[in-house]
């Protein structure tokens, strides 16, 4: 009788022992499997973050003696990429962090993308550049938005010198979302302190206010709503009332993931999870490309194949065309 039990109990062990081998066999084909089916990035229906910049603003950039570079430069990079349209973005927001000391530059430079933007009216996109700082921001964002073809509005934070913490920056910065909201129009947003650095606590507070304070605006993050990725993105994910709106938030993948793409796979993981707790349907395509910095567009398609997205998941990021963001 105990040797029947024994062995029956050898014989259990044995299945068992043979489901879990088998188990792990087929998990190590179905890696393989995975391994040897690369994602596949050929094309994108929208780069939501690409710049062109005057010939004043590119002589600030480089010192002097480069010709500016405009559509014709980005229309050639999007055609190598297989990429429908580009959204730029004016860099009329800078201000006194690169010696424009007033809101001259602001207009000139929106009247630039404008003019580029109407070269290629079927491709491109315009956002008015504003910087907070001016008196004339909230009536530049209703000038700018009123030129053909300028739909939404680019803030940068740091390059406006905007100093949250003080009252009257947020203020500024408020009234400009005010004019914003009015015009129904979408935003995009670099969020960085003036030293490019975080927003600390009570410079993220009062960014989460004024979102809050206008809750039907569509704003897009710029690079994985950090600079390169500073965990800024589970701030907004994580504190409550912070200015999150999970139906008019999105986030584009600009810049960040370029910093991190031969980085250990887990923090590629890491990457990756944030941006679904984001949601895929709200992660846009963008490549933060200028023609004297930055990765072009089909750079960027590349880039995005060294991280662990489903294939489902990475085509919904490239076939999203904005239109929920935009507001078309």
């Amino acid at each position: 009788m105990a040797s029947h039990l024994h062995d029956s109990f050898s014989l259990v062990r044995t299945a068992r022992l043979w489901v879990a081998t088998s188990g792990l066999v087929l998990a190590s084909s179905l890696a393989q499997g995975q391994e040897s089916a690369p994602l596949v990035a050929d094309h994108a229906a929208l780069d939501v973050h690409t710049h062109v910049a005057s010939q004043v603003l590119t002589d600030l950039f480089t010192g002097g003696g480069t010709p500016n570079v405009g559509a014709d430069d980005l229309v050639a990079r999007l055609d190598e990429a297989h990429v429908d349209r580009a959204v730029i973005l004016s860099a009329g927001y800078f201000g006194k962090t690169v010696g424009l000391v007033d809101d001259v530059n602001m207009r000139q430079e929106n009247d630039f993308v404008a003019a580029e933007i109407a070269r290629y009216p079927d491709r491109l996109i315009g956002f008015c550049g504003i910087n907070p700082l001016y008196p004339g921001a909230p009536a530049e964002v209703d000038r700018c938005l009123d030129l053909p073809g300028m739909a939404g509005v680019k803030l940068h934070l740091e390059g406006s010198g905007v100093e949250l913490t003080i009252p009257e920056d947020a203020a500024a910065l408020g009234a400009v979302f005010d004019r914003i909201a009015a015009r129904d129009a979408p935003v995009m947003i670099h969020v960085s302190g003036p030293t490019g650095l975080p927003l600390e606590g009570a410079g993220f507070d009062a960014l989460g206010q004024i979102l809050n304070a206008h809750p039907s605006v569509r704003v897009a993050h710029a690079h994985c709503a950090g600079n390169t990725d500073d965990d800024s993105i589970d701030l907004w994910l994580r504190v409550g009332q912070s200015g999150y709106n999970p139906e008019t938030s999105f986030v584009d993948v600009s810049a960040c993931l370029g910093y991190y793409a031969d980085a250990p796979m887990a923090q590629r993981e890491l990457m990756v999870w944030r941006l679904r707790k984001w949601g895929i349907g709200h992660v846009l395509f963008g490549s933060d490309y200028f023609a004297f910095f930055g990765d072009t567009p089909q750079e960027t398609l590349e880039i995005l194949t060294k991280f662990p997205f489903t294939q489902a998941e990475l085509d919904t990021i490239l076939s999203n065309d904005g239109s929920a963001w935009l507001g078309r």
